[in-house]
């Protein structure tokens, strides 16, 4: 398989702060610095997320602008803002939209319990993020938001071909990780791109078999501040990356430029 793999660098997440790992990046600056530099080590998206003065997540535009010129003066990596963290309305989640992205990580938090209004919320969302042109990411961590997403793809909300990140926090072993993931993947619409993210302490076995299956990886610190083996805290997310982009010349497997994953996740 001669697919090119996508690595997908989520570098702080809404909640990792200093005091968890201190190379965590925090301001605009920062950011923008370290998805400059992963894009230099192989990865091809960044998944972003924004920290206001006080390191608390935040949507507001101006920091959002912020992070996006600083990055899109320095390199060409896709870029995908998240719209995930709990806490805001749609309106509010939405603010960046603005600045055309090319991805957006849409949340499907809202389909593991029965709320009709809450169904209804993610919908209206997903079909502002079309209206805009943008794709979004389905996030998808079990049966019941994989569910939710595929409702969304029949109704035409969501344009094929579908992008879904596969979160795994940290199963319980590697085998039930691994039957849970290929239970996921092969239960997406073909022609799908997927990223796999976490894991835990089978974060690069996962990983390894996400590449082995076709599908695509993401990491950093929004998954762990810790390097694959656990035992001590990454230096940086451009190591995690790094690594990522030797495992995948091991496995034969080459890793897609910016240019590569635009024309991958274009809907049809």
């Amino acid at each position: 398989m001669n697919t090119p793999v996508m690595i997908m660098v989520a570098p702080n997440g809404a909640y990792a702060g200093k005091k968890d790992n201190p190379a965590t990046p925090i301001s605009p600056t920062e950011i923008a610095d370290e998805v400059v530099r992963c894009a230099q080590a192989g990865a091809s998206i960044a998944h972003i997320h924004a920290r206001d003065a006080q390191g608390k997540p935040t949507q507001q535009l101006a920091v959002f602008t912020e992070i996006v010129d600083r990055i899109r003066s320095r390199c060409d990596i896709v870029l995908q803002i998240s719209l995930g963290t709990p806490g805001f309305t749609v309106d509010e989640a939405l603010e960046p939209i603005v600045l055309q992205p090319e991805m957006v990580s849409l949340p499907l938090g809202a389909y593991l319990k029965e709320d009709a209004h809450a169904h209804a919320l993610t919908q209206e969302m997903a079909e502002r993020i079309r209206d805009q042109g943008v794709r979004p990411e389905l996030s998808v961590y079990n049966d019941a938001m994989l569910k939710g997403a595929l409702g969304l793809i029949e109704r035409g909300v969501v344009l094929a071909p579908a992008c879904f990140g596969l979160i795994l926090k940290e199963p319980a072993s590697m085998a039930q990780g691994t039957l849970h993931l290929v239970n996921l993947a092969q239960s997406l619409p073909a022609q799908s791109q997927w990223w796999f993210a976490k894991g835990g302490r089978h974060g690069l076995g996962l990983r390894s078999l996400s590449i082995e299956l076709g599908g695509h990886v993401r990491v950093g610190f929004e998954d762990d501040v810790k390097d694959f083996g656990q035992t001590q805290l990454a230096p940086s997310n451009t190591h995690l990356v790094e690594r990522m982009a030797k495992l995948c010349s091991v496995l034969g497997r080459s890793v897609a430029s910016p240019a590569q994953a635009r024309a991958a996740i274009k809907a049809h």
